[in-house]
């Protein structure tokens, strides 16, 4: 019996100078949880961290430098329309042809083409340096890419080889091209 009577007296002491020890010790800092804006933000594929003015650009053949166009190897800019009606600009000759096309007039940024051309459900499905995209028009030998700049205005790129650039190993994955010239369009494009 007294064995018995040491061993409860033992654990309630144990017990009592553990309760003892966790009372003096000083509480954790407590860490604030992360606001459901950033985790909304993180979590939404259209979200642009640093949005552009693509309307503070008034003439769409200024969207590509002349000396990145020379860089291409594209020929000279030539006004355009978009589908939707607003100026855009073409670069053409018998290698490929391009064309940049600005939607500031739609306000619906990058979701009305990822609604089309998105992956399975509406969302971007690729990025253009750390822009949200999507890849529409795609063929063999033709590719759009059209990035959200903000979350009310896209840029639209058409890429199309040329009955002379076919045999070009850079113009096999016209997407990729699509993608490179819309990359040097986005460095043009002054923050909002």
């Amino acid at each position: 019996m007294t064995v018995h009577t040491t061993r409860t007296t033992f654990a309630a002491a144990t017990s009592l100078l553990v309760l003892g020890l966790a009372a003096c010790t000083a509480p954790g800092t407590p860490e604030p949880a992360p606001s459901s804006e950033t985790n909304s933000a993180a979590n939404d594929p259209f979200h642009i961290e640093q949005p552009k003015n693509l309307a503070a650009v008034s003439e769409p053949c200024q969207l590509l430098t002349s000396a990145q166009a020379q860089q291409l190897g594209a020929g000279s800019p030539e006004p355009d329309s978009s589908e939707w009606g607003q100026g855009a600009c073409k670069w053409r000759n018998q290698q490929f042809s391009t064309k940049v096309a600005p939607d500031t007039a739609q306000g619906q940024g990058l979701r009305w083409a990822a609604k089309i051309d998105g992956d399975d459900q509406g969302n971007p499905n690729v990025r253009v340096n750390g822009y949200p995209a999507v890849h529409g028009g795609i063929s063999g030998i033709r590719c759009s890419t059209t990035v959200g700049v903000s979350d009310t205005q896209a840029l639209m790129v058409h890429f199309t080889t040329g009955s002379e650039g076919r045999g070009n190993p850079e113009y096999t994955d016209p997407c990729a091209m699509s993608d490179k010239i819309a990359g040097m369009v986005l460095e043009n494009i002054p923050p909002a």
